[in-house]
């Protein structure tokens, strides 16, 4: 379900394409162009999956191809192909981070923030 742009938000990655940051819910919002989608940060990972498989067909196609991405509770997206690639980053960095948060976690390490940078 898409949120409002002004829930607020804590960074998790972005790429010059889009973003990914924790809401205050503990859910993960994405950001790719003109898509939001507002998921459980395990869906991100399976959102990742799914990515990752078009990703790998992408170097298969042979002309302009376009691609169908299904997100549960979401509209289903079309990308072309170097969106499906731009995609398969920006979730493979917000994957990264997530596991990195979670190791974090188990082991009592906060998360750096914007503002601990700056003091």
């Amino acid at each position: 379900m898409p949120s409002t742009s002004s829930e607020k938000t804590s960074a998790l990655f972005s790429t010059d394409h889009g973003s990914a940051a924790y809401t205050a819910q503990g859910n993960v919002r994405l950001v790719f162009g003109s898509m939001h989608w507002t998921l459980a940060p395990t869906d991100v990972s399976a959102l990742r999956a799914t990515a990752r498989s078009l990703a790998s067909e992408v170097y298969h196609c042979q002309r302009e191809c376009r691609w169908q991405l299904r997100v549960e509770g979401h509209p289903t997206v079309v990308l072309d192909s170097d969106e499906v690639l731009r995609l398969d980053a920006l979730l493979d960095g917000a994957v990264a981070m997530l596991e990195l948060s979670s190791i974090l976690e188990e082991t009592s390490i906060s998360r750096p923030t914007a503002a601990d940078r700056r003091s």
